[in-house]
């Protein structure tokens, strides 16, 4: 017997393969990666991120109780006054005569409307542009700052002012947001040279931009001023073809993008709490500018303090390094190593703590808002989107964009461990495979065998189309043939008229080849049991064919054919072969008096597949290949799952398709998985039907009770059988308590299902007890 042992899987999913002392341990196929802290980073990192973490942390709870919400109302306000400072200081600039600020400037903070009024007159007498000519076609005092592009503070806005001094045209949009284009009347201000028409496209553009801020002479500090930046490029952008079809809702209906920019202008959208129109312009932006910089203050304390520990902790590391106990010897450090500049650990600081700043500003935004929209789908967006800090946004992705290139090194490291690792689980595997293999030698077929397996099934398929009157059947029985032989070529990347041997005479004399290279002919009737059970005809992949389900098995080929080309076995043996199998299964299901039915009804279930390894390659295979057969079905899927259970073809050495078929064949799949570090039984037996854990337990039962004792008084074999049943059963009795107990527990019928696979390996353990070899 082999001096390795099966250790049933541990609660933690680990399965020991062991010698007779300790060895190794597989895990289970793939593990989870871990992206943790590499152990080669320094170890004071960790402290480093921690730092990072709750600085973000501390900062992000601040900005969500201290911080205050962003609103078009009070940022008009703020932009309002903004706008007076800094006219009336242009104004003063130029040469205006006005009073001093604190006569002019209310508690308020707003200026006298008298005195606002006077500066931007002054402003644009002095500052006059061509382009206010076009004012009634531009739609008037109201639009025609939004529409002319001239009056954009945008670069754009700075390239149509020149343009126009050029060519003594207007640039902008019409009533429907098309781009036009119109001719400066004969009285309007055009530089009589290059330089001149340079100075008034930019200076004069400039500060008569300053003069319309703030409204104009008529109607100081409340009259529509000029659209802000943002709201410059929105509209430049409105009338290209892109955005031109655009929509947008409003008040439960869709209107254009263009003219939800000139609601959003002229103060139809926004309105403040007494209903008043509120307008987003260039004062507003100004205002949202200033209250973005009021939330930056959170960022910056965040980006502050991680700093300031970088630089401490490696200040502090660089003198314990050195060995500096004096400030004379401070000049013998070097500043690039703890100044806060660039850096991997610096970089990924700044990740952390700028994540995790932004990550507890948006779940604490997203509590105020939900407590204010009191379950209001878009008071509540509206509510989020005015809480959320913005500048923390902006520094998690520059963070993000700074700290790519050390992401990108990490993954890539992460990626080369994951591989290495990916091929020692394979080579691992492929020992194991090799393992399990020898130790369940009297179990497996080599490739051989295994090729004159599948040449038997073929010709027994054959024979019984050779046999078939009707030729509606035999037609539809020869494709089924031709499908089923093409199922397993492709696995094997050979033709099928080189592997299935076509000749019962060449398959004989291969048969009498292999039984003279080797001592132990039980082979021979692990071939048989297997071709005892091969049910042909059964449904191809996932298409039903109805045409299948017609077909029947109408000849006998073991005993006609078979039995009668070779003298290892007789049809006697393969009779007793059935019949002891037939035995085993309703020794198996606790039901003997109804052998013959439960016969029939398992094989018909477990016919699903092509028989012997293949009866169960589709339900426990692929549990085995995992990822490797994703999106694969029916015979792909079959060989595939095959392929990958023997090794691979890309495997050094890999047993290919027929070293798969070979660990699966016989009856012990379940005892070979259990012990393969791939596969438990419980998964088996939980994903697998009832019929297939009776079948393989009774293939089991039957070689080893009708073969190995009762023909060649193997009952070392029948010990190993029951050591492996054994531990199968104590597995899935240990899975079956873990889901029973467990809080989110199962269907019952998954439950059900186990106990009764259960039930067919414990009676299995227990008629091979009764095989041992008498004292």
């Amino acid at each position: 017997m082999s001096s390795f042992e099966i250790i049933p899987v541990s609660s933690a999913g680990i399965l020991d393969i062991s010698p007779a002392s300790d060895e190794l341990s597989i895990l289970d196929s793939f593990e989870a990666l871990e992206f943790e802290f590499d152990d080669a980073v320094d170890k004071a990192s960790r402290l480093d991120y921690g730092i990072a973490a709750g600085s973000g942390l501390l900062t992000g709870l601040l900005s969500v109780f201290l911080g205050k919400p962003l609103s078009v109302e009070e940022a008009a306000k703020i932009g309002g006054k903004e706008a007076d400072i800094i006219v009336i200081d242009a104004a003063r600039a130029f040469g205006c005569d006005l009073p001093s600020d604190k006569a002019i400037f209310g508690k308020d903070g707003r200026c006298d409307t008298e005195v606002l009024s006077k500066a931007i007159k002054f402003l644009e007498d002095k500052f006059p542009i061509p382009q206010d000519k076009l004012t009634p076609d531009f739609g008037g005092g109201l639009q025609h700052h939004l529409r002319d592009f001239s009056h954009h503070p945008t670069v754009l806005g700075l390239f149509f002012s020149i343009l126009g001094q050029f060519t003594g045209t207007g640039y902008g949009t019409d009533t429907n947001g098309d781009f036009i284009k119109l001719l400066f009347p004969k009285n309007a201000l055009i530089g009589k040279n290059v330089p001149e028409k340079i100075a008034i496209g930019t200076f004069n553009w400039l500060f008569h931009l300053v003069s319309d801020i703030d409204g104009s002479s008529q109607n100081a500090g409340k009259g529509a001023g000029i659209p802000g930046p943002v709201l410059s490029l929105l509209k430049e952008l409105s009338s290209t073809p892109l955005f031109k079809n655009v929509k947008v809702n409003y008040e439960e209906s869709e209107i254009s993008f263009s003219k939800w920019i000139s609601k959003l202008f002229n103060g139809t959208y926004f309105k403040d709490a007494e209903g008043k129109p509120v307008r987003f312009d260039f004062r507003t932006e100004m205002g949202l500018a200033t209250q973005l910089l009021e939330q930056s203050l959170f960022v910056l304390v965040n980006e502050v303090v991680a700093r300031v520990f970088y630089t401490v902790s490696r200040l502090a590391s660089e003198i314990q390094s050195n060995n500096i106990v004096s400030l004379l010897e401070l000049d013998r450090l070097d500043p690039k190593s703890f100044l806060p500049i660039n850096g991997r650990a610096l970089a990924r600081m700044c990740t952390v703590s700028s994540g995790t700043f932004l990550a507890v500003n948006s779940a604490g935004s997203a509590i105020k808002a939900g407590i204010a929209s009191k379950g209001n789908g878009a008071a509540f967006a509206k509510a989020f989107f005015l809480n959320i800090n913005y500048p923390g946004i902006g520094r998690f992705a520059v963070a993000c964009f700074f700290d790519a290139k050390y992401i990108k090194e990490d993954v890539a490291t992460t990626y080369r461990k994951a591989m290495a690792e990916h091929e020692r689980q394979k080579q691992l595997r492929e020992q194991e495979l090799r393992r399990l293999s020898s130790k369940y030698t009297f179990l497996t077929l080599s490739s051989d065998q295994t090729r004159l397996l599948y040449s038997f099934q073929s010709m027994m398929v054959a024979f019984d189309i050779l046999n078939t009157k009707k030729e509606e059947l035999a037609l539809a029985k020869s494709k089924w043939k031709d499908e089923w032989e093409d199922s397993i070529c492709e696995s094997l990347e050979t033709d099928g008229d080189e592997y299935f041997i076509r000749s019962g005479g060449q398959a004989f004399d291969l048969m009498e080849k292999i039984s003279n290279e080797v001592e132990d002919r039980s082979w021979i009737d692990l071939l048989v049991l297997e071709l005892s059970r091969f049910k042909p005809y059964y449904q191809l992949g996932l298409e039903e064919n109805k045409v299948y389900k017609k077909l029947r098995l109408k000849t006998d080929y073991l005993a006609d054919v078979f039995c009668k080309g070779q003298d290892y076995i007789s049809n006697g043996d393969v009779k007793a072969i059935q019949k002891a199998y037939r035995h085993a299964i309703g020794t198996i299901t606790g039901n003997r008096k109804k052998v013959a039915a439960a016969a029939v009804a398992t094989l018909a279930v477990t016919a699903a597949t092509a028989g012997g390894a293949l009866l169960f390659a589709p339900e426990i295979a692929v549990l085995v290949a995992g990822d490797t057969v994703v999106g694969l079905s029916g015979a792909a899927l079959t060989s595939a799952s095959l392929a990958f259970v023997g090794g691979g073809s890309l495997a050094v050495g890999g047993m290919g398709m027929a070293g798969g078929t070979a660990i699966l064949t016989g009856g012990g799949a379940l005892i070979g998985l259990a012990g393969s570090g791939v596969a438990t039984a419980a998964t088996v037996a939980a994903q697998s039907s009832e019929s297939f854990v009776q079948s393989e337990c009774s293939k089991l039962l039957t070689f080893c009770s009708e073969i190995a004792v009762k023909k060649y008084g193997r009952y070392d074999i029948a010990l190993l059988a029951q050591e492996g049943m054994r531990s199968c059963a104590e597995e899935l009795r240990s899975e079956i308590e873990q889901l029973s107990s467990a809080e989110n527990r199962p269907d019952k019928k998954l439950i059900s299902q186990m106990n009764k696979s259960l039930k067919c390996m414990e009676r299995c353990e227990k008629a091979l007890e009764k095989l041992h070899e008498p004292k």
